[in-house]
């Protein structure tokens, strides 16, 4: 970058230097020129002088008309004159204002054969030449100024087009900033900047390859998560839900047994309640581990709204709730491939686990739609009119589902904003919508 400063800035110079030359030389052949006419002028002035005293009398009146257009061409350069004769009579008067700056004067009398003489008197003209100087300083400021600006101009012109490329660095950063490893920059005509730019592309590239593996771990990790879940649901059936099964028979059985001993009926009917107790809890397990329960008929895609139905009533149903669940899905027989409607479904899990261990919330809506904009991108919303978070990121990182949430998101290529639900400052709530692609064809 600095030889490219040099080297444009050694442009500039050569070319202001260039034009300042050139109108150097233009104004010294017109001072030249000048010179010339005004030597030639006092030359002739001398002449012209010099004839009145050796000619006619009858041609003098002519004489002193020349003298005096000479006087009047302005020809003779910081030099003015007056003519009076020998009576005094003034016949070419000088100039006031070069009489009134008179430094110097030069009296020269003239005697002619028949007696009668003139008097020429030589004025040297400062003011004259004060305005010359005036006028010559004056272009050598102009000249210098105009010197001064080509040059902060040319070396504005030159920074700009060496700095130029950084605005194109910067947004390419900016945009691996937002996880936009897409970006790419062209050659660079700075060689530094072409190497920062080489370097870049070549991070873009790394990043985007370890962003693309790690999102396709992220995805086997919940296929894994899911395949683990589904194995621990079938394990709990076979084993709890069958000694279960077996031993609410046996309590029917004593119950049977035992009609006729009423102290051991009670203690068999407070066995039975137990017992449908731990069968409801191993059957909400079940449905935790495995909502759609393990068996699609057959088919690739789930209801969604039969599996986000039975998780809300689990929480509308569930010991102390005191808050109302309004769940929306738009159409209603909304269907997805298994593995997005699993994804929903555990993002609604872990959002509503979260309001009920944060939010304190008397009311939560929990929304699914298509994109009336992009038909192949899924909306899914959930809102609370609870506490709400100061913080998302700092609420991210303590574990409290937000960052599972993320993951899951960011893994599909979808997109999440978090933020208040109502202008509320006392109870703002927490609204987390996110577009998700449909994973079929809408």
């Amino acid at each position: 970058m600095t030889s490219l400063l040099m080297r444009r800035s050694a442009w500039i110079f050569l070319a202001c230097f260039s034009v300042a030359l050139v109108l150097a030389v233009l104004r010294a052949q017109g001072d030249i020129r000048r010179e010339s006419q005004g030597a030639d002028q006092m030359a002739r002035f001398v002449e012209e002088l010099s004839a009145l005293q050796n000619i006619a009398p009858d041609a003098v009146e002519r004489q002193v008309d020349r003298l005096r257009d000479i006087r009047r061409s302005g020809s003779l350069r910081h030099l003015d004159f007056q003519l009076e004769d020998g009576t005094g009579k003034i016949l070419i008067p000088a100039v006031p204002s070069a009489a009134e700056g008179i430094s110097g004067r030069t009296r020269l009398v003239l005697h002619r054969p028949d007696g009668t003489r003139f008097l020429a008197t030589l004025i040297a003209d400062t003011a004259s030449e004060k305005e010359e100087a005036v006028f010559d300083i004056a272009g050598m400021a102009g000249l210098f100024l105009i010197y001064g600006l080509a040059m902060l101009a040319g070396l504005y012109w030159a920074v700009r087009y060496a700095f130029g490329p950084l605005r194109g660095i910067v947004g390419a950063i900016a945009a691996f900033r937002k996880q936009d490893f897409s970006a790419r920059l062209p050659r660079l005509p700075v060689r530094e900047l072409d190497h920062i730019a080489g370097a870049l592309n070549h991070l873009a590239e790394a990043l985007a390859e370890a962003q693309a593996r790690q999102k396709h771990l992220s995805l086997q990790m919940a296929s894994l998560q899911e395949d683990e879940r589904a194995r621990l649901a079938i394990e709990v059936h076979e084993h709890f839900g069958q000694g279960l099964t077996a031993l609410r028979a046996n309590i029917a059985y004593l119950l049977r047994q035992t009609s006729e001993t009423p102290r051991l009926q009670a203690a068999v009917r407070d066995m039975e309640v137990q017992t449908a107790g731990i069968h409801q809890e191993v059957r909400a397990l079940l449905r935790r581990l495995q909502p759609d329960g393990g068996d699609t008929n057959g088919q690739e895609q789930l209801g969604l709204r039969i599996l986000l139905h039975e998780l809300v009533k689990s929480w509308q149903d569930a010991d102390g709730n005191n808050t109302l669940y309004r769940l929306d899905v738009d159409p209603e027989d909304f269907r997805l491939p298994r593995e997005t409607s699993l994804i929903v479904y555990r993002m609604t899990q872990e959002a509503l686990a979260n309001i009920a261990r944060h939010a304190h919330a008397k009311r939560v809506d929990i929304s699914v739609r298509i994109d009336p904009d992009e038909p192949s991108m899924l909306c899914w919303r959930v809102a609370d009119d609870g506490v709400g978070i100061a913080s998302p990121e700092s609420a991210m990182s303590h574990g409290n589902g937000l960052a599972g949430i993320r993951e899951r998101i960011w893994a599909r290529g979808g997109s999440l904003q978090i933020g208040a639900a109502s202008a509320d400052s006392a109870r703002p709530g927490l609204c987390l919508s996110v577009r998700l692609h449909r994973g079929d064809a809408p």
